[in-house]
This record gives structure tokens, sequence and C-alpha cells, in this order.
């Protein structure tokens, strides 16, 4: 399969995966209080392909400013692996250790909007490691 024709279907995947989340959203949201808000369509709709532009714009910006050289080269990609492999098993003891004290703090239960909060907030630190990364 040739690039271009690649990308729009890896385009075309990340809208539907997204239009997919958003209306399941809705969904979830109205099954639990009885009152489906259709109207939050138009703002999932909107959104995504704004953001689409948004991307392609700067996509369009960066390989008219740079011509054909690429974005990353090795030293990115060993960088980057290097740095996942890290995260894989901090990411992996850390939460297990915090397991073991939890436990032997008599902790039984863990309601599932903490575990939401935390691994929020585990994406966001090795989304922003991941660009620092990138960037050096």
């Amino acid at each position: 399969m040739k690039s271009r024709h690649l990308s729009k279907f890896v385009w075309a995947f990340i809208i539907f995966c997204t239009w997919v989340g958003g209306f399941l959203g809705i969904y979830i949201n109205g099954k639990v209080t009885g009152d489906y808000q259709y109207d939050l369509a138009i703002p999932i709709i909107v959104g995504t392909v704004l953001a689409l532009i948004i991307s392609l714009f700067f996509s369009h910006r960066r390989k008219k400013r740079n011509g054909k050289v690429p974005e990353i080269d090795e030293r990115t990609v060993k960088i980057m692996q290097r740095y996942l492999m890290i995260v894989l098993y901090v990411v992996l003891f850390g939460s297990g250790t915090a397991l073991i004290i939890l436990y032997s703090m008599g902790v039984q239960f863990i309601e599932t909007g903490m575990l939401i909060i935390c691994l929020l907030a585990l994406y966001m630190i090795i989304g922003l490691g991941a660009f620092v990364a990138k960037r050096l």
C-alpha cells in the first residue's frame, strides 16, 4: 500500500475511533442518568474535524519549511526506545509497589474514579516524557 493511501486510512481510522468513543460516552452517560444528550454529538464531530484541519495545517507547514528532511532519525528512535523501556519498568514496579503499600495499610477496595485519575496522570507524564525525549 502506498504511503499516501496508508496515511488517509490512518486518519480515517483515528477519526472513526474518536467518534465512536464520543458517542459511546454519550450512551454511557445517558444510560446512567436516563437522559441521552444527543446535542453533544455536534461538538464531538466539529472538534474532531477541527483537530484534523489544524494537524494537517501544521504538517503541511513543516513539510513546506523543511522539504524532504525526515522528522526523526536513528538517534531519536534509539532514545525513544530506551525511554519507553525505562518507563515500562518504572510504571510496572511503581504500580506494584503502590498496590502493596495500599494493601499493607489495610485498603481493600479502590474506587474506579481514582484509578482513572491515576491512569490519566500516568499517561500525561509518559506523554510529556516522550515529547521531551523526542526533542533531545
